[in-house]
């Protein structure tokens, strides 16, 4: 109701007291008697209502008068409540500007003061030590970072506290702290990006690496993740984890043939599952796992580290492995690291001029420290120590280079 209206409607209610008032005097003839033995008072009926409105009047002022004086003491507390409560808001305020201007002194100083606001404004106490945590921790002064999110203790503010506590330890590389608190913070809130984010590189960092592969889950759905940065930690993942697997050949092998098969043709896994089963003295199952992948893969997508694998591998019939490795060489015929694997078979296998045409190939088309390697052991085995000692030097001098 605006202002115009009451005053309208007062006006109209004082009119209307005053024709009641008018006719009652008009018409009322009686009398009004109070007797207070010894002493008797006649009103008329006119002045008798006068008196009573007047008196209503009077009291209903008196009482709001009472009622303003008995809460004024409280809107003064009141008063001084909100102007304290606007200065702690306005150093949350020059505190959020110093921290991200630089002065991160300056922000904790703010910050403190912030956290001094009156009784019943927690939360704005608790916006205070968050951003003296993070002023002192952007300063550099962890310990004393810590102690301010300690300050913070109700429920709905536990999630702010909780992650910043884990992405402050993160950033300090302690990451086995900031774990178990990640996985709190994921298991209450799955969506949180955020959350996931560091959680990743929590587990990346503790090399716990299946919770990597379960993390990394529900983080490419949200499509917040780079997809090609998603699919880099999961294949790295993979590789350590079957670096990781047990000494167990059926075990390997079922854990080769569960991934998936834009993962398994992976180099680096299929490099790293090869080097494991050569590891175990299991160079067949090495060896077919390079066969398959390199056939898989084909000719566009040729991948040098896996023949060089691949010739590490300790087969019963070495001669069948350079009957496969010439295969690939009627594709591949300048390839470096094809001819230079072809040059180690056939020196297992004793065919030291094979051997000597292909290394010499490899050195020709891409000069490398294990081919000269290789070609000075080859040398010394059949008689040829100044050979041996000029591939060598070649290799020395390869060293230093890299």
């Amino acid at each position: 109701m605006t202002r115009s209206i009451r005053v309208v409607l007062w006006i109209l209610g004082l009119a209307a007291v005053a024709v009641a008032l008018a006719l009652a005097g008009h018409y009322g003839r009686g009398f009004a008697v109070f007797v207070i033995p010894p002493w008797r008072i006649e009103l008329s009926i006119m002045l008798f209502c006068t008196l009573l409105v007047v008196l209503a009047v009077c009291g209903y002022f008196a009482v709001r008068l009472a009622s303003r004086a008995w809460q004024l003491p409280q809107q003064l507390r009141q008063q001084q409540r909100d102007r304290a409560r606007a200065r702690v808001v306005s150093d949350l305020h020059d505190g959020l500007r110093a921290l991200f201007g630089g002065r991160f002194d300056d922000a904790e100083k703010l910050a403190k003061r912030a956290m001094t606001a009156p009784e019943g404004d927690e939360e704005i106490r608790h916006l205070g030590a968050a951003l003296a945590a993070w002023a002192a921790h952007e300063g550099g002064n962890l310990p004393a970072a810590l102690p301010y999110l300690e300050r913070i203790d109700t429920p709905r503010s536990a999630a702010m506290r909780d992650a910043s506590k884990a992405y402050m330890l993160l950033a300090e590389g302690r990451a086995s702290e900031a774990l178990p608190i990640l996985q709190t913070l994921a298991a209450n809130d799955p969506t949180n990006i955020g959350v996931l984010k560091m959680k990743v590189e929590a587990e990346i960092a503790a090399r716990a690496w299946a919770d990597v592969l379960l993390t990394l889950g529900p983080l490419k759905r949200t499509g917040l993740m780079p997809a090609q940065a998603a699919e880099d930690i999961r294949l790295n993942a993979e590789v350590e984890l079957m670096r990781a697997r047990p000494a167990q050949r059926d075990a390997l092998l079922d854990a080769w043939k569960r991934l998936e098969s834009a993962v398994r043709y992976h180099p680096p896994l299929v490099d790293a599952f090869a080097e494991r089963l050569i590891q175990l003295g299991l160079g067949d199952d090495a060896a077919a796992v390079l066969e398959e992948a390199i056939e898989k893969r084909g000719r566009d997508a040729w991948e040098p580290s896996l023949v060089l694998r691949y010739a590490e591998a300790r087969t019963e019939s070495t001669l069948r492995q350079i009957e496969c490795a010439e295969r690939w060489l009627a594709t591949q015929p300048r390839d470096a690291s094809l001819l230079a694997a072809l040059g180690k078979l056939c020196m297992r296998q004793s065919l030291w001029g094979k051997a000597q045409s292909y290394l010499e190939a490899s050195v020709a088309l891409s000069p490398s420290l294990d081919a000269h390697m290789t070609l000075a052991r080859l040398m010394e085995q059949v008689g040829k120590p100044n050979e041996a000692m000029r591939h060598i030097k070649r290799s020395a001098e390869l060293a230093k280079v890299s």
